[in-house]
């Protein structure tokens, strides 16, 4: 059932949010709870606060400097943000961790944003669950356009419901900022060129296999069995790894697909025969880790490659003991703490860190979290730029077009993004890295270890 989780909002930046949280997380404690069809608003404070320049992260544990006294600021339009992940369902070790920041973030924002004319907006963030279904996903986004009538998306967890999702945004010329993977979430497939109304934060699949490609090259590997999901993540999986591994002479000489809800896996018993050197899994836990181990048992010597789709602590504790020693490519976030102080994302990849354990009481963080956050703070972004006055269809192309526009040398969680009108994700491959299961838990494997 889809539900309607929380809204609420808040005044500040996204720099100034990273600068305040020891603070904010003392007034949020109470405000964790999970209570249905809620609508809080704050009255508009007397003051307002000093706010960084886009592309720039106030330091952890610092604040703006206070305003001086000022007359209350006059109030406008209250914003809304619709948000829908994979709460439940196949994609929830996805989708949950995604929740769990967007209310995160809705229990920082509680004051609302002032625009650049200094008017008050209360903000709120409508969260509802796709439940893992194109179907479900495509009509929470519909009632979130049509009845809520909220300004910007932040929607999909999975790329087939994104897919699904998409087409209901670009009708109703409202931005939607994907947390799925695929490129087709923001690229026509027939023209290639970039949907006008449609972003993502995550890196993608052909980042993901240019970088099993460097690690394969590396261990001299020149043939790979191939087992990827069926579903609209796994088979774009496979395409990047034909179109990278080809590139690289590393030919594919087996592969096949699995259902997400899979617990036996027969075709190990191909992988067995086919005397690859490797094998490359493209899905997402529960079922990546129960094919890894299922791997183990009739092929313990072959290296065992996993995907980006994995960074997350659900594909290590289902099966800890078949997935240590396997790498795969993640975020940076996953090793924030073993980045160089000078690293553009380490300030803010350690503050996440520290605000999503302390808001779910010590749960790790996954990569997810952090590409809902990015595209959260996209939103607010966009919002926080515009005048009052607006109607809502132009309150909808302005957030369009301040993410397009801003979002440039933008150190997130996922990467440093370069959005441009060409290209509404705006990554290299440089925003993955290696990590390794090790001890239960995810350690940076830099190619000197390879």
């Amino acid at each position: 059932m889809i539900e309607r989780q929380r809204t609420i909002g808040r005044r500040t930046t996204r720099w100034q949010a990273l600068g305040v949280l020891a603070f904010a997380l003392l007034l949020v404690a109470s405000a964790c709870g999970d209570d249905d069809d809620t609508t809080a608003t704050t009255a508009a404070p007397a003051t307002t606060a000093t706010t960084a320049a886009p592309g720039t992260t106030a330091a952890p544990g610092t604040t703006a400097a206070p305003a001086t006294t000022q007359a209350p600021v006059a109030e406008g339009t209250a914003y809304k943000i619709g948000f829908v992940s994979a709460a439940t369902g196949g994609g929830s070790s996805l989708g949950l961790p995604e929740r769990n920041t967007a209310e995160m973030l809705a229990a920082q924002w509680t004051d609302g944003i002032v625009g650049p004319d200094g008017v008050h907006h209360d903000l709120e963030v409508i969260i509802l669950d796709s439940e893992s279904n194109p179907d479900a996903g495509a009509s929470a986004v519909s009632r979130l356009i049509t009845e809520d009538e909220v300004d910007v998306l932040v929607a999909g967890t999975l790329s087939g419901n994104s897919l699904a999702m998409a087409p209901l945004a670009e009708e109703a010329e409202i931005a939607m900022i994907s947390m799925a993977s695929s490129r087709r979430i923001i690229e026509d497939a027939d023209t290639g060129e970039a949907r006008f109304w449609i972003f993502k934060t995550p890196q993608e699949n052909g980042h993901n296999a240019a970088v099993q490609t460097d690690y394969l090259s590396a261990l001299g590997v020149s043939t790979v069995c191939y087992l990827f999901e069926n579903s609209g993540f796994g088979q774009d999986t496979l395409a990047n790894g034909q179109k990278f591994f080809g590139d690289a002479d590393i030919e594919i000489v087996y592969s096949d697909s699995f259902e997400r809800g899979d617990t036996e896996f027969p075709q190990t018993t191909s992988i067995q025969s086919s005397g690859c050197e490797a094998v490359v899994v493209g899905a997402i836990p529960p079922v990546s880790a129960l094919v890894t181990s299922a791997l183990r048992d009739f092929v313990p010597n072959v290296p065992i490659v996993q995907g980006h789709g994995n960074c997350a602590f659900a594909f290590i504790e289902l099966a800890p003991a078949a997935v240590e020693g396997v790498p795969l490519p993640c975020g940076r976030l996953m090793v924030a703490d073993g980045l160089p102080d000078d690293d553009p994302q380490k300030n803010l990849l350690v503050q996440y860190v520290v605000d999503y354990t302390a808001f779910t009481n010590g749960e790790p963080v996954s990569t997810f979290g952090g590409h809902a956050w990015d595209a959260l703070q996209w939103a607010y972004e966009g919002l926080a730029s515009l005048e009052e006055g607006l109607g809502l269809d132009d309150r909808r192309a302005g957030v369009r077009d301040h993410i397009e526009a801003n979002i440039t040398n933008w150190p997130g969680t996922g990467g440093v993004f370069n959005i441009t009108p060409d290209d509404h994700l705006g990554l290299g491959f440089d925003a993955l890295t290696f990590v390794r299961v090790e001890n239960g838990a995810f350690a940076y494997f830099p190619p000197e270890a390879w």
